[in-house]
C-alpha cells in the first residue's frame, strides 16, 4: 500500500494542471447541470451553449487524464526508466487505478449528486441509480481509453487507435448501412447494449492486466482488435427474438399464456390488404384480435415473425420489428409483412396457410397525476419530478418532466385539461407515448447528464388548469403464436393509383 501511494503521489505532482483543468470541468458542469433545473421557472438559467460545451470537453478532459497518467510509466517496449525502478505491477496498478477513482469517478459521483438533489429528486431514493451510472461511466469511457493507453507509447499512437476503429465504422455505414442501422430492438435493445458493456469490461480489464504484468502487447493488441469484432458480430447478430426471449425471462409478472390468444380478426376483414409496391414487393396487411389478456392490461406488440405456405409448399418467411405499430396498444392491431413480388403472383389466388409468432408486451398499472400551474415541482411515481406553467397571457401553456439517470421505465402521456364549473375537459392530449421505452431492468442508462428531461406544450386559446401526466408500467413480455388458413391474397389486392404524367 506504501508503494501504492507513493506512485500516486508522484502522478499528481507530475499532472497538477491536467488534474486542475479536469477539476474546473466537472465543476462547471455541476453548474450548469444544477442552473438547468430551473428553466422552466427562470429562462435566464438555461445556459444552453454552456451546457453543450461542456458535455463535450468533459469526456475529452477525462480521456487526456486518463492518457497522461498510463503514459508516465509506458508499458510497450522494454527500454523505459521507469522498470528499472523496484515497482510491483499490482502497485503500479492500484496506483492508476486510485488516481481514476479519485480524479475522475469520485468528482462525478458528487457533481452527479449535486444535479439530481437540485432537481429536486431525494438521495436515497436515487441511490442505486447513482451508483450504476458511475459503473457505466467507467465502463464506457475509462475503460477502453485505459486499455488503449496501455497499449500505446504516447498521444501520437493513441489517437490514431482512437481513429482507425472509427474509420472501419463509417465505411461500414457507408458501404452496408442496414448493419448499422437495421439492429434496433425497440425496448429490448439493452441487451445488446449490454452484450458490449460486458465484453469491454472483459477485454479492457484483461487487457490491463496482461500488460502491466506480462508487457506482451502485441498479444494484447490481438485481444483488442478479437474484442472489437466479437462486439460489431454480437450487434449485429443478435436477433430480436432472442433479445426478447431474455426480455421475457425478467417479467415483473407471470401471466397464463395459454389463455392470451392472438386470432385474425374476422369482424375487420376488411382491413387486410395486400399493397403493391415498387422494386416487385408487396406490403401484406392482416387485422389480428388479441383475447384473454388479464383484467387491467393492454399489449403493445414489438414484433412478429410469420411465414406463408402455399398448398403445393411453397413457403415465404418474413421475421421483422413492426416499427409502424410499435406505439400502438390496445386489442386490435394490423400486422405488415413485406413478400417477394413472384412469390405473390405465384400464390395469390391460392388459399394460403399463415403461420407466425407475435411478441408482445402486456401493459398494466395505469396511473395519472395532476401537475398545476405554478412553480412547484410535483413527484410522478415512475417518472420523476414534473412542474407545469403558464405563458404570457395564458396563451401558451408548458409541461415539462424531469427523470433521473434514465428515462422513465413506463410508456407516458400527457394531457391539459380546461376545469370548467360542471365538468373538466380534455383539450389537448398526447395519446401516444412520448418516446420509445427500455425495458433495461437496470436503475441507470449511460450517459454524462444525469437527469433526463422531456418537454411538451400547448397553444389551445383557452384557460387551462393543470396538465396531466399518465403512465402505464411493462409488466410481462410474451409470446403467442398466430395461425390463419385459407387466406387468398388476391381478394385483397390494392395497386397504387397511376401517376398521372
Amino acid at each position: 500500500m506504501r508503494q501504492v501511494l507513493h506512485i500516486f503521489k508522484k502522478d499528481v505532482r507530475h499532472l497538477w494542471f491536467e488534474i486542475a483543468v479536469a477539476m474546473t470541468v466537472v465543476a462547471a458542469f455541476t453548474f450548469t447541470g444544477a442552473r438547468r433545473a430551473l428553466w422552466l421557472v427562470d429562462p435566464a438559467t438555461n445556459r444552453i451553449a454552456a451546457w453543450t460545451l461542456v458535455m463535450i470537453l468533459l469526456p475529452l478532459a477525462w480521456w487526456t487524464l486518463i492518457a497522461r497518467v498510463i503514459h508516465d510509466e509506458v508499458l510497450p517496449g522494454d527500454s523505459q526508466f521507469w522498470i528499472t525502478r523496484p515497482y510491483s505491477w499490482r502497485s503500479l496498478v492500484g496506483a492508476k487505478a486510485l488516481f481514476i477513482l479519485a480524479f475522475i469517478s469520485l468528482p462525478m459521483l458528487l457533481a452527479d449528486g449535486v444535479i439530481v438533489r437540485a432537481y429536486g429528486f431525494p438521495l436515497e431514493g436515487e441511490l442505486s441509480g447513482l451508483l450504476w451510472s458511475q459503473v457505466l461511466l467507467a465502463i464506457v469511457f475509462v475503460l477502453p481509453i485505459a486499455a488503449l493507453s496501455a497499449l500505446t507509447t504516447g498521444f501520437v499512437q493513441l489517437i490514431f487507435a482512437i481513429l482507425t476503429p472509427c474509420v472501419i465504422a463509417l465505411g461500414v455505414a457507408i458501404v452496408a448501412p442496414e448493419l448499422v442501422l437495421g439492429g434496433f430492438l425497440g425496448g429490448s435493445d439493452w441487451v445488446k447494449t449490454y452484450y458490449v458493456f460486458l465484453l469491454i469490461s472483459v477485454a479492457a480489464s484483461g487487457i490491463l492486466v496482461w500488460q502491466y504484468s506480462m508487457r506482451r502487447t502485441a498479444a494484447a493488441r490481438s485481444l483488442a482488435v478479437a474484442a472489437g469484432i466479437l462486439a460489431v458480430l454480437g450487434m449485429t447478430l443478435i436477433p430480436w427474438s432472442a433479445a426478447f426471449r431474455i426480455q421475457s425471462w425478467l417479467s415483473k409478472r407471470r401471466v397464463d399464456q395459454s389463455l392470451v390468444r392472438v386470432d385474425f380478426d374476422s369482424g375487420s376483414r376488411w382491413l387486410t390488404r395486400a399493397v403493391i409496391e415498387g422494386d416487385d414487393r408487396v406490403r401484406v396487411e392482416l387485422p389480428v384480435n388479441i383475447t384473454g389478456l388479464p383484467a387491467g392490461m393492454i399489449a403493445k406488440p414489438e414484433g412478429f415473425s410469420v411465414h406463408l405456405q402455399a398448398p403445393d409448399g411453397a413457403m415465404w418467411q418474413a421475421d421483422q420489428l413492426p416499427l409502424r405499430i410499435a406505439s400502438k396498444m390496445g386489442h386490435k392491431f394490423s400486422l405488415e409483412a413485406t413478400v417477394d413480388g413472384a412469390f405473390y403472383r405465384r400464390v395469390k389466388d391460392e388459399p394460403l396457410k399463415v403461420r407466425g409468432s407475435l411478441y408482445m408486451t402486456l401493459l398494466g398499472n395505469r396511473r395519472t397525476v395532476r401537475v398545476p400551474f405554478g412553480d412547484r415541482f410535483v413527484h410522478v411515481p415512475r417518472v420523476g419530478v414534473c412542474s407545469a406553467s403558464g405563458g404570457a397571457n395564458r396563451q401558451s401553456y408548458f409541461l415539462i418532466c424531469s427523470s433521473a439517470f434514465r428515462f422513465p421505465p413506463v410508456l407516458v402521456s400527457y394531457r391539459f385539461i380546461e376545469s370548467a364549473k360542471e365538468a373538466v375537459q380534455d383539450v389537448w392530449s398526447s395519446s401516444e407515448p412520448r418516446r420509445a421505452i427500455s425495458y433495461s431492468p437496470f436503475p441507470a442508462e449511460l450517459g454524462i447528464s444525469p437527469v433526463s428531461q422531456d418537454f411538451t406544450f400547448s397553444t389551445v386559446p383557452l384557460p387551462l388548469s393543470e396538465a396531466m401526466v399518465d403512465t402505464v408500467e411493462p409488466l410481462a413480455h410474451i409470446r403467442r403464436n398466430l395461425e390463419i388458413d385459407n387466406l387468398r391474397l388476391g381478394d385483397f389486392e390494392v395497386r397504387p393509383a397511376p401517376v398521372s404524367p
